[in-house]
């Protein structure tokens, strides 16, 4: 029977038209997140921020649980 795993090119682009989906209604622009993407853009910096969904989804999971402390490794140009 054959495989039917979606290549990785195609993961990567289902999750990107869904992230654009939902965070075109759900959450707001946020001008300093804007201008420090702006500003790693122009420094040269890869692009592998979480999405604006995936860190929204961060924050509620961290207030839902009542986190007292998280530790971001790799914040890279935040």
């Amino acid at each position: 029977m054959a495989s039917t795993r979606i290549s990785s090119d195609t993961d990567i682009a289902a999750w990107t038209l869904s992230d654009k989906y939902h965070n075109s209604f759900l959450i707001g622009k946020d001008q300093a997140l804007e201008a420090a993407r702006k500003n790693m853009a122009e420094s040269g910096l890869p692009d592998i921020a979480v999405s604006e969904a995936q860190g929204k989804y961060l924050y509620l999971t961290a207030k839902t649980i009542k986190a007292k402390m998280i530790l971001e490794v790799g914040t890279l140009g935040g």
